[in-house]
């Protein structure tokens, strides 16, 4: 398993919006942003010499209108892919009481330990 944390991070800031730790969400916060959370990270492959991590990440979009979380997914997808992940899958939610809309994108990659 690898520590790919701080690239992650540093790379969703590029997009320019806050970005959070899912699990330190709380209500007023300020929209658009960005949530991720690490889904898993696993040791996927050994040699003598190498050995290489498996890792997913789930990547939320948080804010009102739908074109605006279309856009910063696509610069995230540009972010992320430099770092070598890719999207795997993606959902929308919206919640009629905050008319808040959420994209949420799972990225994977297999990364040099």
């Amino acid at each position: 398993m690898i520590d790919y944390h701080a690239q992650f991070v540093s790379a969703l800031k590029t997009i320019g919006i806050p970005v959070h730790y899912e699990m330190t969400l709380h209500s007023g916060l300020k929209t658009p942003c960005i949530s991720y959370m690490e889904l898993s990270n696993i040791a996927a492959e050994e040699g003598d010499t190498l050995g290489y991590s498996r890792l997913q990440y789930q990547v939320k979009v948080w804010g009102t209108q739908i074109a605006d979380l279309q856009k910063y997914a696509l610069l995230i997808d540009v972010a992320l892919r430099q770092l070598g992940f890719k999207r795997v899958g993606c959902n929308e939610m919206y919640d009629k009481n905050s008319a808040m809309i959420q994209k949420i994108m799972t990225y994977e990659a297999l990364a040099l330990e």
